[in-house]
């Protein structure tokens, strides 16, 4: 009783932080849109009385020795002063670079292999990567030239996956960790199939982003709708991008894939000419990785569901947070108490019954 009240009562608070994850998601994703190209502030002109905004792209002017390339924003002729860009990656092999590397295979390869096994790290996981990109992409996207040493960005990106680690793990946080993963699957495959091509799948900025969005929706309808479809799928679809990203790594360093990323979010105008004016060039050795991580969900998914036919959900009951933990605890105390006490009362009732025995043997005697 008091097992079926606890859940009830959990069930409006669950719902609502899954639906404002999902929501908080989907605003990002069209606030990030909403800044294409990657120009300079807004400014209105006048078209038959009606005031419209239109963002401009900023200007880039190379001196006449080729030595000094400047970036002018068209709107006040103004020079926007650019960052390098790295976006919290690292150089080569740096300490970043590295922290980047194993947190993609640390998290992806469970999640390819065994994800429907993970239970709650798999939900953890749904939350914490949904954060991680939400944090990311806002900070390289308003961080001044100088902005934060990659150290420390990398460092508050994986803080931010932390802490969405914990909460999808908690009860609160598992429907919405099953939701965010279905919205990541799409998402990841999206990615993947934007970045095949130089310069992005289509040329119009949006319409790659538009792809993600459907593909985002679909995601998050198939697991809402075929869970278990949705769950495998969802585990091999992330799990195999993360391992993509730090094979990339390996490869070919901050030129593949972690450039593909950064073109991809980063439209920042004080990163404009590292990023948009240079555009993104793929290695062959990238496009192989990209293509063949794709191939691999059908497969990964596949074998998850077969190898592991048990529901995403262990079938005896666990404990949901850790309020249940500490009740489950005292009841099993209670319980031991108990038993404690049953024993000692039927030793103590023994040579009573005996004694009783006993006397009545000895008057019928008589």
């Amino acid at each position: 009783m008091a097992g079926s009240y606890r859940h009830n009562s959990s069930y409006l608070p669950n719902f609502l932080f899954t639906a404002l994850s999902c929501l908080l998601v989907l605003l990002a994703l069209v606030n990030h849109a909403s800044c294409l190209p990657a120009a300079s502030p807004i400014y209105s002109f006048e078209r038959s009385g009606v005031h419209l905004g239109k963002r401009v792209e900023p200007e880039v002017v190379t001196s006449a020795d080729g030595t000094n390339t400047t970036v002018i924003d068209p709107a006040t002729n103004q020079v926007i002063v650019q960052g390098s860009a790295t976006d919290g990656g690292g150089v080569d092999f740096s300490v970043p670079a590295i922290i980047w590397l194993a947190f993609a295979f640390a998290v992806g390869a469970p999640l390819a292999l065994v994800g429907i096994r993970l239970w709650r790290l798999t939900t953890g996981a749904g939350v914490g990567l949904a954060t991680t990109v939400c944090i990311w992409a806002a900070f390289v996207n308003s961080l001044p030239a100088d902005g934060l040493p990659d150290l420390v960005l990398t460092l508050i990106t994986l803080g931010a996956f932390a802490i969405g680690f914990v909460i999808g793990v908690l009860n609160l946080g598992r429907t919405a960790g099953i939701w965010l993963l279905g919205i990541l699957s799409g998402f990841s495959i999206g990615i993947r199939i934007v970045l095949l091509r130089p310069g992005l799948l289509i040329p119009t900025y949006v319409a790659n982003w538009i792809i993600l969005a459907v593909l985002m929706v679909a995601g998050l309808a198939v697991t809402v709708f075929r869970q278990r479809l949705g769950l495998v799928s969802s585990c091999a679809s992330v799990g195999t991008f993360l391992v993509a990203l730090g094979a990339d790594l390996v490869i070919n360093k901050q030129s593949g894939m972690s450039s593909g990323l950064r073109f991809l979010f980063d439209r920042n105008s004080a990163h404009y000419l590292a990023i948009v004016h240079l555009g993104y060039h793929p290695p062959v050795v990238t496009q192989a990785i990209l293509g063949a991580s794709l191939g691999a969900i059908p497969v990964l998914a596949f074998a998850q569901h077969k190898i592991f036919s048990a529901p995403f959900r262990p079938a005896k009951p666990e404990f949901d947070d850790i309020a249940s933990i500490a009740e489950e605890n005292t009841a099993l105390n209670e319980g031991k108490v108990s038993q404690e006490t049953k024993p000692s009362d039927t030793r103590i009732g023994t040579p009573a019954t005996t004694k009783e025995s006993l006397m009545s043997s000895r008057f019928s005697t008589s």
